[in-house]
């Protein structure tokens, strides 16, 4: 599985607060696990998923 797909599975299933979740991601795409594409696809979904959570 790559990292994207694990990824859209946590933040779909709200595995982390939203801050946790843009932090990993942050951290897993400046380690080059994610594409520029990928990266900007998960930080959309995070801000989609949380939308209503405070």
């Amino acid at each position: 599985m790559k990292p994207v797909d694990l990824w859209r599975k946590m933040i779909n299933a709200k595995v982390y607060t939203k801050e946790v979740a843009e932090r990993r991601v942050n951290v897993v795409f400046v380690v080059g696990q994610l594409s520029v594409d990928e990266y900007t696809e998960l930080m959309e979904l995070i801000d989609v998923k949380y939308v209503n959570v405070a």
